[in-house]
């Protein structure tokens, strides 16, 4: 079931988007021209780069919420919108030379009962749909390589309040935490969906039961793999903005070594990865 997140909510959501076109800009240099399908396209963000970097391709937007295709309709009258569940199979073998799919295989995650299978369907329908030398661009959360336990230590009670919060009402289950030392031990997963949550407030009972890491970076590399398509390029990182504006502010994370706390890094946010036809 989609969000219904009232004319506040969603302003604050399309706000959001657009003040991230920087990030999503960095998909445009794998991009192959002609037709070019974004796949959950939202209010428009990463249609309005495309038809700005691709004037002469023909472009299709793609989203199962009517209000998201309004924005988009207004924003770039010339794209072809349709309205659709991105998970279901949509297009003709080997007549699309670009998807792009940006923030939403974690959503098709979500609002499926945190069932895999929607999100590899779904990149099946894309590969299938490619032309030879076609190409499927992803960029989503990203989960962390490893799951070891880390240390969180709060630099405000504000952040820490958020955090029990979001232990009680994340995803499908409450998350497992403990005190210890002063400091909260819990899963490096759920300290990464801790992190790139909290800074919501309007959108919150959504944004809290959003899955953001479906996959480490290898595996959806694999998942990839698994359509059929090569992969041409991949990367995971930390949007800095994040690091800067957030994190670094509020919240510490360590690991024990040899019984001793030491500083860890921060998890990615995000990772890009492309598989070619």
């Amino acid at each position: 079931m989609l969000p219904h997140r009232g004319s506040r909510g969603f302003q604050v959501y399309a706000d959001g988007m657009d003040a991230s076109w920087p990030e999503k800009a960095k998909l445009l240099r794998f991009v192959k021209p002609g037709v070019i399908v974004d796949l959950g396209c939202g209010v428009g963000t990463v249609l309005d780069l495309l038809r700005r970097e691709y004037p002469k391709s023909t472009l299709v937007g793609v989203d199962l919420s009517e209000e998201m295709l309004a924005w988009s309709r207004e924003r770039v009258p010339s794209a072809d919108l349709r309205r659709h569940d991105v998970s279901r199979r949509l297009f003709d073998d080997a007549s699309i030379d670009t998807f792009v799919l940006c923030s939403v295989l974690h959503e098709v995650f979500t609002y499926n009962g945190y069932d895999v299978s929607y999100v590899r369907d779904t990149l099946r329908y894309c590969a299938d749909a490619l032309k030879p030398g076609g190409r499927l661009i992803l960029r989503d959360g990203v989960r962390p390589p490893k799951d070891d336990a880390v240390y969180l230590t709060f630099r405000n009670e504000a952040a820490r309040v958020k955090f029990v919060w979001f232990a009680k009402e994340f995803g499908s289950s409450e998350i497992a935490w403990k005190e210890v030392d002063g400091r909260i031990r819990v899963a490096r997963r759920d300290a990464m969906e801790f992190l790139t949550k909290y800074i919501y407030d309007v959108n919150w009972q959504y944004e809290v039961k959003e899955h953001f890491g479906v996959f480490a970076l290898e595996s959806w590399v694999q998942e990839v793999r698994n359509v059929g398509l090569k992969p041409v390029h991949f990367e995971s990182y930390l949007i800095e903005w994040l690091r800067k504006t957030h994190w670094e502010k509020d919240v510490t994370m360590e690991v024990q070594v040899d019984g001793k706390y030491a500083p860890t890094d921060y998890p990615d946010s995000t990772m890009i990865v492309v598989g070619q036809k």
